[in-house]
C-alpha cells in the first residue's frame, strides 16, 4: 500500500511540473501558439456544458475499444499459436514485421479506400496498428515459458488445453500488460488520427478537426488533452486494477506448476 501511494504522489509531481512547464511556455508564446492552461480548462468546461464533449468521447470510446479489443483477440490468439506451432511462427513473424512498419497514416488511407470513414476505416486502422505489439509480446511471452514445466507435461499427458490454461496464460500475463498499456496509448492516438483524416462527422477527431479549422488552438489542445485523461483513466483505472487483481492466480498457477 504505501509502494502504491508512493507511486501516485511521484505521478502526480510529474502531472504538477508538467503544468507548471506548460504555464512557463505559454507565457512565453503567443496564445495562438500555446494557450495556458486555464484557458483549455475554460474551452473543456464550454464543450461539456454544451454537449460535445460526452457525445463524442463515447463516440472515439467505442471506435478505440473496437479496434483494439480485436487486436487483442486477434494478436493474443496468433502469438500464443505462433509460439506453440514454431513453423507457423516462422511464416507469420516476417508478415508481422512487415504490417508493423507500415506508417499509420498508410494505414488509414488504405482503410479510407475500403471501409466506412465515419466508422468501419477508424476501427481496422487500430487493430492493425496495434495488433503487431500484442502478438510479439504474446509470442515472447509463449517462447519463454520454462522447457522444463513443457516437458514434465508432456510425460504425464497433460491434455493441450490445460497447459494452456495452466501454463502458458500465466507466464503470458507479464509480457502481456506492458503491451496492453502502449497499445492503448497508440490506439487512441490511432483513432484521433483516422478520425481527423476520414473528416469524421462524430468523434474526438470532428471536434479536434473543428477546432483546427476555426483556429480554435485553446480547443484543439482541450481535445488532446481529454485523450491523454482518458488513457490515464484507462490505465489506472482498469488496466492496472486488473493486474493486481490477476497477479494472485498469476502466482499461485506459475508456483503450482514449479
Amino acid at each position: 500500500m504505501r509502494k502504491r501511494t508512493a507511486g501516485l504522489l511521484w505521478g502526480l509531481l510529474g502531472i504538477g511540473a508538467s503544468l507548471v512547464a506548460w504555464h512557463l511556455a505559454a507565457r512565453r508564446y503567443p496564445p495562438w501558439a500555446v494557450p495556458t492552461p486555464v484557458d483549455v480548462a475554460r474551452e473543456l468546461v464550454r464543450l461539456a456544458g454544451e454537449g460535445a464533449l460526452l457525445q463524442a468521447v463515447a463516440v472515439t470510446t467505442v471506435r478505440t475499444l473496437s479496434g483494439f479489443g480485436l487486436a487483442v483477440l486477434l494478436g493474443g490468439v496468433s502469438g500464443l499459436l505462433a509460439g506453440l506451432l514454431r513453423p507457423l511462427g516462422q511464416a507469420l513473424a516476417p508478415v508481422v514485421t512487415a504490417v508493423q512498419g507500415v506508417p499509420p497514416v498508410a494505414l488509414i488511407i488504405v482503410a479510407l479506400l475500403w471501409f466506412d470513414a465515419n466508422s468501419t476505416a477508424p476501427v481496422f486502422t487500430i487493430a492493425v496498428a496495434v495488433l503487431p505489439i500484442i502478438f510479439a509480446a504474446a509470442l515472447e511471452g509463449t517462447r519463454s515459458v520454462d522447457r522444463g514445466l513443457i516437458e514434465m507435461a508432456t510425460v504425464f499427458r497433460t491434455p493441450r488445453r490445460m497447459l494452456v490454461t495452466e501454463v502458458y496464460l500465466p507466464h503470458l500475463l507479464s509480457y502481456l500488460f506492458p503491451a496492453l498499456v502502449s497499445g492503448l496509448g497508440l490506439a487512441w492516438k490511432v483513432a484521433l488520427l483516422a478520425e481527423l483524416m476520414a473528416g469524421s462527422r462524430s468523434g474526438m477527431g470532428a471536434g479536434l478537426g473543428a477546432a483546427r479549422v476555426n483556429l480554435n488552438v485553446a480547443g484543439m489542445f482541450a481535445w488532446i488533452a481529454v485523450v491523454v485523461i482518458l488513457l490515464l483513466v484507462m490505465e489506472n483505472l482498469v488496466l492496472r486494477p486488473l493486474k493486481r487483481r490477476l497477479e494472485p492466480w498469476q502466482r499461485g498457477r506459475e508456483g503450482g506448476g514449479g
